[in-house]
């Protein structure tokens, strides 16, 4: 849903600026027709317009407009944090179409505790799994066209999840309460 919904806004935006860019040439056009012969007014007007473009283009630059790791992770592997957590590290690696996401958080006891539970009760989760098993495809568990797992490790839970060219993974180390998620694209 939200490839599609990405698919349809990039070209939209791209569109909106194209629009913006001929409106601000017409509006040039006509100032610079009607005042033609002021050289003052003309420098003004070409500096005011440099300006805003250029403003224009820092803040779309500068915005970061992609979803936050947490957000994700959350939405793919059917789990919901806990309020209270520390951000370890929440990188984006982008290497053009293809990316990498790194979000590593460290909780307290108790917040691990609501978690497991989570984990627990997740449409993924698979109790017949013991750590020590390599994971195959009969394992995972197929809900609404997605295939996930969610198992008990050797160090605590892990996630795995397989979308097309992009992988998920997720791993709780229940010994030093922290959660490790990956997510990457080829």
């Amino acid at each position: 849903m939200t490839k599609i919904l990405l698919a349809l806004l990039v070209p939209l935006f791209f569109l909106t600026i194209l629009g913006i860019l001929y409106l601000v040439y017409n509006i040039i056009k006509k100032l610079t027709l009607k005042y033609r012969h002021d050289t003052k007014i003309n420098k003004r007007i070409i500096r005011l317009v440099v300006f805003c473009v250029t403003s224009f283009i820092i803040l779309f630059i500068c915005k970061d407009l992609r979803v936050s790791s947490k957000d994700r992770m959350e939405e793919i592997s059917d789990i919901s944090l806990p309020s209270e957590f520390k951000v370890l590290k929440d990188e984006y690696q982008d290497m053009l179409q293809d990316y990498c996401i790194l979000y590593d958080i460290q909780f307290d006891h108790n917040a691990t505790i609501e978690v497991i539970k989570g984990i627990k009760a997740a449409k993924f989760y698979n109790s017949n799994v013991n750590p020590n098993t390599m994971l195959n495809d009969s394992l995972f568990i197929k809900v609404d066209n997605e295939k996930a797992i969610w198992c008990k490790s050797e160090k605590g839970y892990s996630f795995s999840r397989q979308d097309g060219y992009s992988t998920y993974s997720i791993e709780l180390d229940t010994s030093t309460n922290i959660l490790n998620y990956n997510e990457c694209a080829d």
